[in-house]
């Protein structure tokens, strides 16, 4: 297991006696501001189910899932989950959160920047992919400090309050 403390703030892989934080942030998440692709009511996963996508991301090389917490308290996560198939294995998606009432706190730069370094020093990934709603200029504006850069985008992807919201497709080449 990886730790790291900045100030108060532990930086550290989220290990399966998480999940239910997992859980409780996620739907936290997809409620305080329109940028996850679901609600809260939406989310459905189950304590069993956070499990095993823990479980799964930490057998693999090519996945990673941080959490960055305040004393006991997650504030923010992200993930990268890789493909599954030879061809695929390469390029991870990531995803990424962090609670509202942190934002302005460097917590999404710090977990970028420890994701990066992973996918560094992991000889299996070459690219990492985000979708991100095209409005959260605060997302977009960091994942370009890291190197991201806008690939496309997929208009209307998003119904949210009766509007339309396009995600922009970004990546980053890791060599």
């Amino acid at each position: 297991m990886t730790k790291n403390f900045v100030g108060n703030l532990e930086i550290r892989e989220i290990e399966i006696h998480d999940a239910s934080a997992v859980s409780n942030i996620i739907k936290i998440l997809s409620d305080e501001t329109e940028n996850f692709p679901f609600s809260s009511e939406d989310y459905g996963v189950d304590i069993k189910r956070q499990e095993l996508f823990i479980d799964h991301l930490s057998k693999k090389e090519n996945c990673i899932l941080l959490g960055a917490f305040d004393k006991t308290s997650l504030c923010g996560l992200i993930y990268l989950e890789g493909g599954t198939k030879d061809r695929t294995y390469h390029c991870c998606n990531l995803g990424m959160g962090v609670l509202k009432k942190y934002w302005g706190q460097s917590i999404g730069t710090m977990l970028i920047k420890r994701t990066l370094d992973y996918a560094y020093n992991t000889e299996c990934i070459a690219k990492i992919d985000i979708q991100v709603n095209s409005c959260n200029e605060r997302a977009i504006g960091l994942y370009k400090k890291f190197g991201f850069q806008v690939e496309g985008k997929n208009k209307r992807a998003l119904f949210i309050n009766g509007e339309f919201y396009d995600y922009l497709l970004m990546g980053k080449i890791i060599d």
